[in-house]
């Protein structure tokens, strides 16, 4: 029987993955996107960077950029209570305000890989146990609604960091696919660009791309494959020149830790089962 430790790691796992799929390429540009007059952001400051802020904050709530929820994100899993307030020591830096794209990812990372330990250190007992004191108006309030707590703020501000990446695409749209099959992106340049196109399903640039040399086994950032994808959505003639061109099957996903077959049967797309089960058994002889 899964504890309930594990179900709130496995849980925020979750969350978090979702959410540093959806910041994976970040540039500076977008990172301090502001669509509207008097956004909130992460400003230049003598020392460094910091972001604006207010305890009591102005309603309606201003719009907030990337660079601003990105950091409150850090702030919230760095934090000294998403230790103390369990009843552990806070140990390790005081997160930073990063002032570059790249610098966030960084922070971001080293926020979770914090807030991963201190929930993977919690025991049944911190889990049961009422805050206290140190909790103020929460004193009565046990570890478990805490954690969740912590969660549900990694869960919702991640979806609104999605949300404003998709503004900003809509508004800035990126389409690397002439420029690579006119020969000026290079498969150096961008080496998942092939599994960018089964994602967005271009079936006719997947196969443009693999004429230009794109590694058929690359992978998007949240972790597919070419073939994964057309596995997945049943487009079997796409598939069919995967594995021709040297598709590596047994390959598995990085966030279901799936192969393109276990794809193809989870998705229902019982032509391409059909079609892999002959295949292998016409391989083994069978």
């Amino acid at each position: 029987m899964t504890t309930l430790s594990q179900n709130l790691l496995d849980l925020s796992d979750f969350a978090w993955q979702r959410l540093r799929q959806r910041v994976e390429g970040l540039t500076d540009d977008e990172y301090f996107w502001e669509p509207f007059d008097g956004c909130w952001t992460v400003r230049r400051t003598a020392g460094g960077y910091a972001a604006d802020g207010s305890r009591i904050p102005p309603a309606p709530a201003p719009f907030t950029t990337l660079a601003w929820r990105i950091t409150h994100i850090v702030d919230i899993l760095q934090a000294e209570r998403t230790a103390t307030w369990f009843g552990h020591t806070a140990t390790g830096e005081a997160p930073p305000v990063p002032g570059s794209a790249a610098d966030a990812l960084a922070a971001l990372d080293r926020a979770y890989e914090i807030w991963r330990g201190r929930l993977d250190a919690l025991s049944q007992d911190d889990l049961d146990r009422a805050m206290g004191p140190i909790a103020g108006p929460y004193a009565e309030s046990d570890g478990t609604s805490f954690a969740l707590h912590i969660l549900d703020e990694l869960v919702h501000h991640g979806a609104e960091v999605g949300t404003v990446r998709d503004f900003y695409r809509g508004l800035n749209p990126d389409d690397p696919f002439p420029a690579a099959l006119a020969g000026d992106l290079t498969p150096a340049d961008r080496p998942g660009l092939l599994a960018e196109a089964a994602a967005a399903q271009r079936w006719d640039v997947v196969r443009q791309l693999a004429d230009r040399g794109f590694g058929v086994d690359e992978r998007t950032a949240g972790g597919m494959t070419a073939a994964h994808l057309a596995a997945g959505t049943g487009e079997l003639d796409t598939l069919r020149f995967l594995i021709d061109r040297g598709a590596d099957l047994s390959l598995k996903d990085t966030q279901y830790d799936v192969d393109v077959p276990g794809w193809a049967e989870f998705f229902q797309q019982r032509e391409v089962t059909d079609y892999l089960t002959a295949r292998r058994r016409a391989g083994s002889g069978a």
